[in-house]
């Protein structure tokens, strides 16, 4: 129960924030102990004595909202059991069933057991009056029928409930763009307006959250009490536990043990309690921590959650960004973003510096891993777990942003324009370049995993992908976009293969290096020269439609290059004798990098490895980088004359 301590401890740590919205950093709000956050549909607002004000169909924005629950509320399934303030129309309307089916016998109504316990706490001692107006709302009035009144709710002709809004020629009401399904099962939620009070929001009101948990405690005092297995103390035990935990309405829970039918104990205990006992404290605690670090932190994907949190309120890197977003965390507003390898390599520095220095101020330097996941609706479980030291973790972080940096494109949202980076692109991005950017999300959540875990371990990543990723970039031929074709795929490429190398000690850049011998690097380079022979000579309207002889040739020049650069050599001598006005400079080079092969090495047809494809950026990355020199010296000269 290491990960379930952890979640205690880190909920006491940051308990000041529960129940505040709105607080600088948190994109979640942390629920208190005995609340979750549910999604509202419909928001009615009340005065002192009861009576309804406005109602009104809420904004999907606007929508979660935090509400007092009780074991079985937090965990309710099919069976009915009501949340003492905030609830679905079906526990708060006393008129549910003149438009629902026919009511069940007995105590089970919804509307009585949700009637009785909103009545035990306005009954009880310092209540709120904001408690007992509602209270006296859903005791003395007609819920839905008043929603219909003030046009939130519709009836047909035969006075049912709308659950379509079918007239195309009158606007559709609010309630049918935030409700999905059931109308019947929307949720509402409550202010009273009082005077002299400045939060008529119930569910924003932090008196409120403390008031209901001492009516909470006085209301199930009978409860018994058993050793906790996460904390070690004595507590009030309770074997319903909280859902929600990824995102609002999630009904999966990672412990369970209410299956009395199935094989949930394997035939080697009676009942739950003899196998564990945890608290509810703790469970809520537990819980609510992991529900809020999922919503504030942590990477979901096709419902499976990366997480990573640190302890004593310091917040580690993120595992899911890329080197641009990581150092932007950390830069005060309107800083320039770097133009140089030089300068990006500083801005990641002073990041990382950044959240070292946090992380030595704690108290303690810790960051838990988590991998959450459902298999079915109703269960989650923990694929991974794993704590560490905040140092080792920042220094996994840095091994990954450093080790596979390479010349990147994103495209900013903000200003809406592209720019270039030095580093590594999200992972994501990396898996689409893997397996294009249609991959299933099935597929899209392993490789997700795989990185994850060689980020965290500071291993290469699984040399599969480099394959596949390597197979994918030489297949020029296929891609329509050069460009797309090169950003999408050959950059996070170069990343994958570079880091495997620079793990092992081989130092390689996105600069050129024109001392290295290596006979899949050299070739690399020829291929980007004789590229760039033949596009030197297409008009403006080719370069991006037309593809060259030497990328038509890619994929089969990576397998057998040396037979294949006799046939590609014949096929750029019209270019070549192009190009020979401007000095033959290309022939040249590739006369220079010729020069620097090994005889048996320019005479195989062995495959060529990744660094093909670092050779091939390289080059290219160099000759960009010339051509820019020459237009900014040919500018200068203009302007001068």
């Amino acid at each position: 129960m290491s990960w379930m301590e952890q979640l205690v401890q880190t909920y006491d740590e940051n308990e000041r924030f529960a129940g505040r919205e709105n607080v600088e950093g948190m994109r979640a709000l942390l629920p208190p102990v005995g609340h979750i956050v549910q999604n509202a549909q419909i928001e009615m607002t009340l005065n002192t004595d009861g009576e309804l004000i406005q109602a009104e169909a809420i904004p999907k924005e606007e929508r979660a909202t935090l509400i007092p629950c009780t074991p079985d509320s937090a965990s309710r399934t099919s069976s009915p059991s009501p949340h003492p303030l905030h609830d679905n129309l079906s526990y708060i309307a006393r008129d549910y069933y003149d438009f629902a089916k026919k009511a069940p016998k007995g105590e089970e109504i919804p509307y009585l057991m949700y009637k009785k316990l909103l009545g035990a706490w306005a009954e009880s001692a310092s209540v709120s009056p904001k408690v007992r107006a509602v209270y006296r709302y859903i005791s003395n009035h007609d819920v839905i029928h008043d929603l219909i009144e003030k046009k939130v709710l519709y009836q047909d002709s035969n006075g049912k409930l709308l659950e379509k809004w079918t007239n195309k020629d009158a606007p559709k009401p609010p309630i049918f763009n935030v409700v999905a399904g059931d109308i019947l099962k929307a949720m509402v939620r409550f202010r009273v307006v009082l005077d002299g009070d400045d939060c008529p929001e119930l569910w924003k009101d932090t008196a409120l959250q403390k008031e209901y948990q001492r009516f909470f405690e006085q209301y199930f005092s009978e409860v018994e009490e058993q050793l906790c297995y996460a904390t070690g103390k004595i507590l009030s035990a309770t074997d319903k536990h909280g859902k929600g935990i990824r995102f609002a309405g999630d009904g999966a829970k990672i412990i369970s043990s209410n299956d009395m039918s199935g094989f949930t104990f394997r035939g080697r205990f009676v009942d739950g309690d003899e196998c564990i006992s945890i608290g509810y404290e703790s469970s809520q605690k537990a819980m609510n921590a992991l529900s809020w670090l999922t919503r504030n932190q942590g990477y979901t994907h096709d419902g499976r959650v990366f997480l990573a949190w640190g302890r004593c309120g310091q917040t580690p890197p993120p595992v899911f960004d890329d080197t641009a977003r990581l150092t932007r965390r950390r830069c005060t507003a309107g800083t320039a973003r770097p133009s140089s390898l030089k300068g990006w390599a500083e801005s990641l520095t002073n990041a990382l510096a950044g959240y070292r220095h946090a992380f030595k101020q704690a108290e303690m330097s810790q960051v838990n891993v988590m991998i959450l996941d459902a298999a079915t609706k109703g269960r989650l479980s923990i694929c991974y777990y794993s704590e560490m030291a905040g140092e080792d973790f920042i220094e996994r972080i840095e091994k990954w942003h450093r080790h596979g940096c390479w010349r990147q494109h994103g495209y900013d949202s903000e200003k809406g324009e592209p720019f270039v980076y030095f580093g590594v692109p999200t992972p994501k991005r990396i898996a689409e370049a893997c397996h294009g950017e249609n991959v299933g999300d099935a597929q899209m959540k392993l490789e997700l995993e795989r990185i994850f875990y060689a980020i965290l371990q500071g291993n290469p990543l699984p040399v599969d992908m480099e394959r596949m990723v390597l197979g994918r970039a030489v297949k020029r031929a296929v891609s329509d976009d050069y460009y797309s074709w090169r950003r999408q795929i050959v950059e996070p490429a170069c990343s994958i293969i570079v880091r495997r190398l620079n793990l092992v000690k081989e130092e390689y850049t996105v600069a050129l290096d024109e001392t290295k011998d290596d006979r899949s690097y050299l070739f690399g380079r020829m291929i980007a020269v004789a590229d760039q022979m033949e596009r030197a000579t297409y008009s403006r309207e080719e370069m991006g439609s037309r593809t060259t002889n030497a990328m038509r040739y890619m994929e089969i020049f990576s397998s057998r290059p040396a037979t294949t650069w006799k046939t590609l050599h014949k096929k750029l001598l019209p270019y070549q004798q192009k190009r020979e006005m401007y000095g033959g400079k290309e022939r040249k080079l590739i006369s220079k990098i010729g020069s620097m092969f090994k005889e048996e090495d320019f005479l195989s047809d062995r495959p060529l490895d990744g660094r093909f494809l670092l050779g091939f950026y390289c080059q290219q990355y160099a000759m960009e980088q010339e051509r820019e020199e020459n237009r900014k010296k040919k500018a200068q000269q203009e302007e001068e004359v």
